[in-house]
């Protein structure tokens, strides 16, 4: 079946799911194959080089459609006819602008546009009320008009974009948002709404240009994931220890020379990478992080680790070569030995000749894997 079109008809059914598999479904180029096609509930016409949408009998019956990796230049005014429509994915096209009509289909809930060449944001997307899913990655929009502020949106994709700011406005009060992902765009700065993003559960932000975060950044109580690597960031706002559900945080690769007292409030992080920072001193409060796993402080300037390092008790991998340390922690107490630990490396430091690692990192250094060389 791979250059075939299945039309699979239920039975008592006036339905039918079309599934075009392989390239080169021949109806979309001329005339005579170009025919009206039973009425369906999904068009499912992916990789298949069209250049236009295919015309079904009965649109309103049609609830998902799937053209990705295709050719389309422009979608036809016909779009709204499919008032009915709750997704659709037509990304990897060559879709310039949307039409009007687009507005229409104000039962849309998922709509994917990334890797199309629309440049400008699409002022059609203000009139899509239920709207709760939306990809623009790699479109080239260069800014987002102040009004645009979807009231059902969940989760918003605009990475690898030309963003340099953020309207006030597109971080409505009470926003259900939960997925943002800025990831590589030109910011510099981020609007003090974005911390009113109460529901927002998972934020990428890395690969920009952001000095400072938003002083009220830590009323972001459900976020789970923040990446916030490759960007030019001198220090983090003090509230930023009230994230207590924040499980992954990616730093790596800014301008950071200290981290506040208060970071030790991050009681369910897991994973935390600070590496490529400035970092000179770690705070005591880190004896907090009951939850960490994998702690990665590579190529910074560490001098000294604090006493309660030793107490980092979920801690399997660990990574601190790269920096300026003299000597290791080592607890006497054996409550407090790193037993879970794993993998450790603490190679290219300034241990004196002779020096020996304390018993305390024994275990990883008997595994195999450590390395103090």
């Amino acid at each position: 079946m791979n250059d075939a079109v299945d039309h699979r008809i239920g039975r008592g059914s006036t339905h039918c799911d079309i599934f075009c598999c392989g390239r080169g479904v021949p109806w979309a180029n001329d005339g005579e194959s170009r025919r009206a096609t039973p009425a369906i509930m999904k068009l499912q016409i992916r990789a298949q080089n069209l250049a236009s949408l295919p015309d079904v009998e009965d649109p309103a019956a049609v609830t998902v459609i799937d053209a990705r990796f295709n050719r389309l230049r422009s979608l036809s005014a016909s779009l709204a006819q499919y008032g009915n429509l709750l997704t659709l994915r037509l990304s990897y096209n060559q879709l310039e602008e949307l039409p009007d009509e687009l507005g229409a289909l104000t039962k849309l809930k998922v709509l994917h546009l990334s890797s199309n060449p629309l440049r400008r944001f699409p002022p059609v997307l203000k009139s899509l009320p239920q709207l709760e899913v939306l990809y623009l990655d790699q479109t080239g929009i260069e800014e987002i008009p102040s009004d645009f502020q979807p009231p059902a949106l969940l989760r918003l994709s605009l990475s690898r974009n030309k963003l340099r700011t953020l309207p006030e406005g597109l971080f409505a009060e009470r926003s259900p948002l939960r997925f943002l992902n800025l990831h590589q765009n030109c910011l510099r700065s981020l609007p003090a709404s974005l911390a009113t993003l109460a529901a927002l559960e998972q934020l990428d932000l890395s690969q920009n240009e952001i000095e400072k975060l938003p002083d009220d950044f830590g009323q972001l109580l459900r976020l789970r994931a923040l990446h916030l690597q490759c960007n030019c960031l001198h220090s983090l706002p003090r509230e930023f220890g009230k994230l207590a559900a924040l499980k992954r945080l990616a730093l790596h690769e800014n301008q950071l020379d200290a981290l506040p007292e208060t970071i030790g409030g991050l009681v369910a992080l897991k994973c935390l990478d600070v590496s490529r920072n400035n970092l000179v001193t770690l705070p005591e409060s880190i004896i907090g992080w009951h939850s960490l796993c994998r702690l990665v402080l590579s190529d910074n300037r560490l001098q000294a680790l604090p006493s309660g390092f030793c107490g980092l008790q979920a801690l399997t991998h660990c990574f601190l070569h790269g920096n300026r340390l003299s000597d290791l922690p080592a607890n006497k107490d054996p409550a407090a030995f790193l037993h879970a630990l794993q993998v450790f490396n603490c190679s290219d430091n300034a241990f004196p000749k002779g020096w020996k690692i304390p018993l305390v990192y024994r275990k990883a250094q008997l595994s195999g894997r450590h390395s103090a060389t």
